[in-house]
């Protein structure tokens, strides 16, 4: 399996630098100017000028692609054209917003997508199974921006005031007590990786609550992140309760459960220890890649929700014409789904036996 992994990271470096090719070449192609998309009416040709050799905007276009391969193998991913700050930077500030709402996205796809399917498919063709599909066609069907809205509308306006009112948008709500964990371990003095490890972590708030034993932001995250997880959540969900009903119908129709079932095998095993086992390879494929998808952000969730997560990140660079956090943000999605595919390839192997990695 070792050997397995080494050589599908070596043959993702072809991958991810054609990835890093194709966007730095898309991104120059846009028909506009950097130094007027970030300055706007202030950007006099002086200025604009001055700008251009700033970054290195004014060299030829070959000159600019060695110098920023050189600068990735150095692990720099540069300045931010339009905020002047680092890719870096703004990846430990922006990245955790995506990985919590994709935590639990993906934490209520796999539970609720799973348990319908099952339900659905162990009983095949009765009102329960019709539900079930019915409402993995909606999921499916229903619009995010849609879905969306009408979950804000429905928790924080209709609902104001109940019980299960819930807050519309945002992480947090002001004037929660947020202590990075730095600060909370006494570790203000730690630079370099390390501190920025942690304060990557401490960005994410639903670890941060329970790394510093938080009860109140805890709940507070966890209620600002349900609406939009129902909401980016509904389409994974649907696909995995459909590839579960059917990949747990193809196995229930086989030799060795009917084997099972003429030996007086209860049938709560049959399905948990024979069926299921068997029929979680489709779905596990399903779910390593709606969380590639998910992780590389959600532009409508995160817009709707007021979340500042990787998806509204990369929009708002291609609106503003930043180059370099195009490339940068691109690249560690491109990284993401590489590692998430590795993952469910291994995963085959601890799942099912018979298969084997070479």
């Amino acid at each position: 399996m070792t050997r397995f992994v080494i050589r599908r990271l070596l043959l993702s470096i072809p991958v991810l630098l054609g990835v890093v090719t194709l966007v730095f070449i898309l991104a120059r192609i846009i028909p506009s100017d950097p130094c007027r998309a970030a300055l706007g009416e202030k950007a006099t040709d002086e200025i604009c000028n001055a700008f251009n050799i700033r970054y290195g905007l004014d060299r030829p276009l070959p000159v600019q692609y060695v110098a920023y391969i050189g600068q990735v193998l150095t692990g720099d991913l540069g300045t931010s054209i339009r905020f002047n700050r680092t890719v870096a930077d703004m990846l430990v500030e922006r990245l955790p917003v995506t990985i919590e709402l994709t935590i639990y996205a993906l934490l209520f796809a796999t539970v609720v997508g799973i348990f319908l399917g099952r339900v659905s498919a162990i009983r095949r063709n009765s009102p329960a199974d019709t539900g079930t599909m019915i409402v993995a066609n909606l999921g499916v069907s229903i619009p995010v921006f849609v879905l969306g809205l009408a979950l804000a509308y429905l928790f924080a306006v209709v609902l104001k005031g109940s019980p299960i009112a819930l807050p519309p948008s945002g992480r947090l709500t002001p004037g929660t007590d947020v202590i990075p964990l730095a600060e909370a371990w006494g570790l203000q003095g730690l630079g370099g990786f390390p501190r920025a490890t942690l304060d990557f972590v401490s960005n994410i708030n639903t670890f941060n609550a329970i790394l510093t034993l938080n009860g109140s932001l805890l709940v507070d995250a966890i209620r600002h992140m349900i609406l939009p997880a129902l909401a980016l959540g509904t389409i994974p969900m649907a696909i995995i309760a459909r590839m579960t009903r059917s990949s747990l119908l193809d196995v229930l129709g086989l030799d060795y459960i009917r084997t099972a079932r003429a030996k007086g095998v209860a049938e709560r095993r049959v399905v948990s220890a024979h069926g299921m086992r068997n029929a979680v390879l489709p779905v596990v494929t399903v779910i390593g890649l709606s969380l590639g998808g998910l992780l590389s952000g959600a532009v409508l969730t995160e817009t709707i929700f007021n979340l500042t997560g990787i998806g509204k990140s990369i929009v708002e660079a291609i609106s503003g014409r930043d180059y370099i956090v195009i490339q940068g943000l691109v690249l560690v999605v491109a990284i993401i789904y590489v590692v998430v595919n590795l993952v469910v390839d291994v995963s085959y192997a601890i799942l099912d036996p018979r298969i084997r990695l070479q």
